[in-house]
């Protein structure tokens, strides 16, 4: 049997789910496994898709963050955001998996793009 898991928060599934029940976010659900920071970088190109977001074009800058994403996971199992400082609380940390609620971000109001830079509004 095929495990699924949500590259966002992590949950596991024996299906492929579209809306992920524990974090909400669609699309996010891939066969169980951990990924290199190429995979990673496809998954989030990939949760861009039709949206009016995308990832930053700066791949420099892309890289950077995806290498302290999965550095993240493998101190404190979840893709954590590496911009952003967790308290160790599970609802905060929760907060801080990436990629994250921008859209209720004032920086993402103000500056068009994710707390991070990860993510911008199309243009």
């Amino acid at each position: 049997m095929s495990t699924w898991r949500c590259h966002i928060c992590n949950k596991t599934s024996d299906k492929k789910e579209n809306v992920c029940t524990h974090c909400g976010v669609s699309n996010t659900y891939v066969l169980d496994g951990k990924f290199n920071e190429k995979e990673l970088i496809k998954i989030w190109k990939d949760f861009c898709a039709g949206k009016y977001f995308t990832l930053n074009p700066d791949k420099e800058h892309v890289t950077m963050i995806s290498k302290g994403v999965l550095i993240n996971e493998e101190k404190f199992g979840l893709k954590l955001c590496p911009c952003r400082l967790r308290d160790g609380s599970k609802e905060r940390d929760m907060e801080l998996i990436c990629p994250c609620n921008f859209f209720k971000q004032d920086v993402w109001r103000e500056q068009k793009r994710c707390w991070c830079g990860l993510f911008v509004k199309k243009v």
